[in-house]
């Protein structure tokens, strides 16, 4: 990967999982990351002249949070000499606090392929301005309201169907393969999915298929088929399995354009289905597995299950004492490490405490953490059998 080989990054989450997961992924790449703990050790490096090419914020850190150590950043290094990357659970963050600071923001969970795509086009090629690159954290460009999502497993057709994109206005979240597209349209919703159809593991017309069979009409995103194989037959294949229009590769920009134009973006009216407590993600497990082995899923599981007890105490006591503060940063940690996990069900509702901590509303959240300590039972039961496993 020489796009990324011997380039320095500086990874900054008071999250020890999160800065594991991010710095491995940094280092199988050829990087040559440094993780950090506190905004304040980031603001030592930089002030002691360290050099990176790169710097990973968290959003949500105790004492200063990812937007106010971008502006101590900014203090010493420019847009150009440090790209900056923000990920955050928050959503997209209002413009007024956006502005200037950072190149890319992505969503948490982090993908290892959505990581990769953005910290290429930060350390790879100039950003003209910090507006033009950035990735919002709901996958869509600032400039255009479509959900798009880029399913293609190969490096290079990424980074140019992403450049394309962004020529054109929009920005999209990048599936590796189809397995990875439908875990995404399961997370959330998109408009359009561009999909490449040879892929591993899940092919492109094997992909359609099974996102025909789990959503109706109504509420599944249209399917643009990407493929260099331009007979009739093929796209008649592409039809077949239930795509809905058809660019061939290279991608043309005008073409593109065009597909993009006819797409009607979905209307989305009520919540996606709940998942029962026990249940996670396996795209999640598999990118620890792929970082560490069954050994690094284990390792992440206990820590998970030894934290999760003193955390959810403090959300009552929080409650009883009526800190809003200590209540949001212990939400945030549970929806952090649960995320990590792949824990969907659970790590929303402690998202959804979290907000409620943030914007001071206490009401009725008391039975919000007995819904989040309900969700944590199965939980903790079904992640104890799996780490037995992992070790076995």
């Amino acid at each position: 990967l020489p796009q990324l080989a011997g380039k320095r990054i500086l990874v900054v989450d008071d999250n020890a999982t999160n800065r594991e997961i991010v710095t491995r992924h940094a280092r199988s790449w050829g990087m040559e990351p440094m993780a950090v703990e506190l905004p304040s050790e980031a603001v030592a490096l930089i002030e002691r002249g360290e050099h990176f090419d790169v710097a990973v914020l968290d959003m949500m850190m105790p004492g200063m949070d990812g937007i106010a150590l971008a502006g101590e950043i900014r203090l010493h290094r420019s847009e150009t000499e440090l790209p900056l990357l923000l990920l955050t659970s928050l959503g997209r963050l209002p413009h007024t606090r956006s502005t200037g600071a950072f190149a890319a923001q992505l969503a948490k969970p982090v993908r290892a392929s959505q990581l990769y795509n953005a910290l290429v086009r930060l350390v790879a090629t100039v950003v003209e301005t910090p507006e033009a690159a950035e990735i919002v954290a709901d996958g869509k460009q600032a400039t255009s309201s479509l959900r798009i999502l880029l399913a293609e497993d190969n490096a290079v057709n990424q980074m140019v169907a992403l450049r394309l994109l962004e020529r054109l206005g929009y920005g999209a979240d990048v599936a590796s393969n189809g397995l990875e597209a439908l875990d995404a349209l399961e997370r959330q919703p998109y408009d359009v999915v561009l999909m490449d159809v040879q892929m591993p593991q899940l092919d492109g017309l094997d992909a359609s298929r099974r996102i025909c069979e789990r959503w109706p009409a109504t509420a599944r995103p249209r399917i643009i088929a990407m493929t260099a194989n331009a007979l009739p037959e093929d796209r008649e294949a592409c039809f077949a399995a239930g795509m809905d229009d058809y660019v061939a590769k290279p991608i043309r920009p005008d073409e593109l354009a065009e597909a993009l134009k006819r797409v009607k973006p979905l209307r989305v009216t009520g919540s996606r289905p709940g998942k029962n407590g026990a249940e996670f993600d396996p795209a999640a497990l598999d990118s620890l597995r792929e970082l560490g082995g069954d050994d690094f899923i284990a390792e992440v599981i206990d820590t998970f299950l030894a934290d999760a007890p003193t955390l959810l105490e403090t959300l009552r006591h929080s409650l009883d004492e009526e800190d809003a503060d200590e209540l949001r940063r212990a939400a945030h940690t549970l929806k952090s490490n649960g995320g990590t996990l792949g824990a969907g069900a659970f790590s929303e509702l402690c998202q959804e405490l979290e907000q409620r901590a943030k914007n001071g509303q206490l009401v009725g959240a008391s039975e919000l953490v007995t819904r989040i300590e309900q969700t944590y039972e199965p939980l903790q039961e079904a992640l104890a059998a799996l780490g037995s496993k992992q070790v076995s």
